[in-house]
This record gives C-alpha cells, structure tokens and sequence, in this order.
C-alpha cells in the first residue's frame, strides 16, 4: 500500500495537534500503521526562537519535508502542517512590503514547491477555529493575526483549486469525520 498522507491544516492554536495525536490513537487501537510528523516550525521556534525572515520559512519547509518523508514506511502518514504550509506563512510575513529581489526568488521558490507538493496529499483537512485561542509561551502571534493566518491557509486552498475537507466540533468528533472520510472502520 502506498502511503495515505493526510495534512491537518488551520491557524495556530486551533487543535491540529491535538486532533492528530487523537487520530494516531485511534487508527492505532484499530489496527492500522500510521505514524505522524508534528509541525517542524514549533520545535524550531523552540529551539531557535521568532521566525524573522522569509529565508527561514525556506530552511522550515526543508524541515517538514525531512520529517514526512521518513513517514514513508505508513500505510498512513498524518502531519498538523504541510510543507507547502511555508509558503502560506512566507507571503504572510511579507506582507504588503516592498520586497526585495532575494525575497521574490525566495517567495517564488516556495510557491513552486507548494504546487508540486500539494498534489502529494491525500486529504487536507482545514480545522475552523472553534475554540478561541489561548498563548503557548512558543507562537508570538495573537488571536487578531491567528485569525489572519486562518484566512490564509483558508485563501490559498481557495485560490489554488485545491480540494480539501472542514471538520468540526470537539475533538471527538473532528476525528470521527476524518475516519468515516478514509472510509476506517
């Protein structure tokens, strides 16, 4: 069986973890050969502190890239992140600012790769934020730019022509959706 990948998407603070680490233990009590790669970005905010240039959202992408690909060995592989996640968070960063030609290079490097690697996805799921945001001491943002991240993620699914699925409600059942949708029993 070829690996079944499946990205948790949404801002920060809004469950994918949490809904991951669920989806782990349940397809794991039933049977099932999953394993999961968490966000590379928290540990390297951990490790390193505050993102500050998109240079860094490149060397982030590299880092989830490693972290899925050793989840080859799956039959499922779930991760709360993407790698074409940096993308998202590289243009968020720029913002409206003039950018510079290394910028652009960088911007379009990881939007190209974004492309390429969204295909490799067999669901994307989007969590909508449903149960307000709460500061970890890691994410330096606040609910007001969590939600712009939301929209984001939200808009470049939109915008790409990507499929991807909502699940809602507790974590219970955020889960339960995602099962019944890989047809797990």
């Amino acid at each position: 069986m070829t690996t079944k990948r499946i990205a948790v998407l949404g801002g920060p603070r809004c469950g994918k973890t949490t809904l991951i680490q669920h989806l782990y233990v349940e397809m794991k009590i039933k049977g099932l050969n999953v394993g999961y790669a968490l966000e590379y970005s928290t540990e390297y905010l951990k490790d390193k502190g505050m993102i500050e240039t998109i240079a860094e959202q490149y060397g982030i992408y590299l880092g989830q890239k490693k972290l899925e690909d050793d989840l080859s060995d799956f039959d499922y592989a779930l991760t709360d992140y993407a790698t074409f996640v940096p993308y998202i968070y590289g243009r968020f960063m720029l913002g409206s600012k003039k950018r510079s030609k290394k910028e652009i290079q960088i911007l379009k490097d990881l939007y190209c790769l974004a492309i390429e690697d969204v295909q490799d996805y067999d669901m994307i799921v989007y969590l909508p934020r449903e149960f307000g945001y709460v500061q970890d001491g890691v994410r330096w943002q606040d609910e007001d730019i969590a939600l712009q991240i939301d929209d984001a993620i939200l808009n470049f699914l939109k915008s790409e022509n990507i499929d991807y699925v909502e699940v809602n409600g507790t974590t219970k059942e955020r889960a339960k959706q995602i099962l019944e949708l890989l047809e797990v029993e």
